[in-house]
């Protein structure tokens, strides 16, 4: 109602007015409760300025991650772990070009020089016979080649299925790695979200506290209200100070997952549907589960066990080489100056206490172990992916929950806020409003994220990433 024009207020509110000499002191909500003032035919009230240093913005980060590509970049440069999967690949390779060795021939060369200390002179035919030669030079060179050695040839197969399931190995953990750098960067967007919201919740509890100062010292509260509201301001101050403690913990978790001891956070307008877009180019869903890169790397450990279960049982072969050695030196004693013989050596393994039998015992024990180990592996990608799946819809619903959440603790808060602006209400149900607006609004934020982390996460896991 107005009179004149002039809206209507509280006794009390014009005589402190007029006391102070300004305008109507304000205690309530900030752009809504105008709206809420005027369908009540009320003067809306507008908060008293406050000021604190922990009001004060937490520093930005020392670096920003830009975009997905340059966390890519960063991750495939820096990261240990990438760069250690990666070696394991160079490893396998190289482990599969010594297997290779086994079955080729060996050509060695050698060179000497001997001069003897002590020596003797026979006169032999009217000639003197120095014996041993005082200098002798001599080279030699020798050629060696397993013909035949069964377990050598099929050791170059195992080798060659050991580095295909190494690079399976190395592209799971690429995707392991991706996941972990998506919810590194939208952890810090949540953690500096809440550290804003923490800001604006103490904003508020010093703006209550003024309320209640203003109200006690007009006669119209008391000494517990003024109580209440520090103690939330209190509380406020802690909330904030956890909060930034989790920003830079969050921050450096992300330099920590891109290899680097530099904290980084996430660009504060980062799109969740471009990220979403920018994962799945670099990481493409498989509609089979035994395509998965874990499971395929299973798969292969398995046949690499029955393969080591047939080399047990190689042990057990004959083996035939050829070798050839030529000798060429300055002296002789009875004998050529050049020689060059050929030897061929069948061996046959007849008894070696028991190693062979050992080896056959291990190897099976080891393929039931792959085995079993593959099973687990499809159990687990099976229950995760219907998980991951499953939870895009869970949190998008739990955010529509937490949206009409906060939306009803902004309102009460409004109400709550003026009517104890006008005599109406007790401390308590400012605090409490308060309260619960502030952990609705930090609800809302969480959820949001890990909608975003769910929506990565539907894609990673089961995807074959490449970067």
């Amino acid at each position: 109602m107005t009179r004149a024009g002039v809206p209507l207020v509280p006794g009390w509110v014009r005589r402190l007015a007029r006391a102070c000499g300004v305008g109507l002191l304000v205690a309530g909500s900030l752009a809504s409760s105008a709206a809420l003032a005027q369908s009540t035919g009320e003067t809306p009230f507008h908060p008293p300025a406050v000021s604190d240093p922990m009001l004060t913005p937490p520093p930005a980060a020392p670096r920003q991650v830009k975009s997905w590509d340059e966390a890519l970049s960063l991750l495939r440069a820096h990261s240990p772990d990438y760069i250690t999967s990666y070696e394991s690949v160079l490893r396998a390779e190289a482990q599969s070009r010594i297997a290779l060795a086994g079955v080729l021939p060996t050509l060695n060369g050698q060179g000497s020089y001997l001069h003897e200390f002590f020596t003797l002179t026979i006169p032999f035919g009217g000639a003197n016979i120095v014996t041993p030669p005082p200098d002798v030079f001599a080279a030699s060179a020798t050629l060696q080649w397993n013909v035949l050695s069964p377990r050598a040839i099929y050791a170059v197969g195992t080798a060659r299925e050991n580095v295909r399931a190494t690079a399976l190995s190395f592209e799971d953990r690429r995707r392991m790695l991706a996941l972990t750098v998506v919810n590194a960067m939208l952890s810090t967007l949540a953690a500096s979200r809440v550290a804003e919201l923490n800001r604006v919740g103490l904003r508020s509890a010093l703006e209550r506290l003024a309320l209640t100062h203003a109200r006690l010292e007009y006669g119209q509260g008391t000494p517990l209200d003024v109580d209440r509201a520090a103690q939330d301001v209190a509380a406020s101050r802690a909330l904030l100070i956890s909060g930034d403690e989790a920003l830079r913990q969050s921050r450096e978790a992300l330099g920590a997952a891109l290899g680097s001891t530099t904290a980084m956070a996430a660009p504060g307008d980062l799109s969740l549907d471009e990220f979403d877009a920018a994962v799945a180019r670099t990481c493409r869903l498989n509609d089979d589960i035994e395509h998965r890169p874990d499971i395929a790397a299973a798969r292969l450990r398995t046949e690499i066990a029955e393969r080591g279960v047939h080399d047990a049982e190689l042990i057990f072969s004959p083996s035939l080489s050829v070798g050839s050695q030529a000798t060429a030196q300055t002296v002789a004693v009875l004998a050529p100056l050049n020689t060059w013989g050929v030897q061929a050596v069948l061996t046959v393994p007849l008894y070696d206490g028991g190693v062979r039998y050992g080896a056959l015992k291990d190897s099976h024990a080891a393929l039931e172990q792959a085995r079993q180990a593959l099973v687990t592996a499809r159990i687990n990608a099976i229950v995760s992916a219907a998980q991951a799946q499953r939870s895009v819809s869970v949190y998008e619903a739990s955010r529509q929950v937490a949206q009409e959440q906060r939306d009803l603790a902004a309102r009460v808060d409004q109400r709550t806020r003026d009517g104890y602006a006008r005599g109406a209400g007790t401390s308590l149900d400012l605090v409490v409003s308060a309260q619960s607006l502030r952990q609705a609004d930090i609800n809302l934020v969480l959820l949001e994220v890990q909608v975003g982390e769910a929506r990565a996460s539907a894609v990673l896991t089961n995807a074959e990433c490449v970067y």
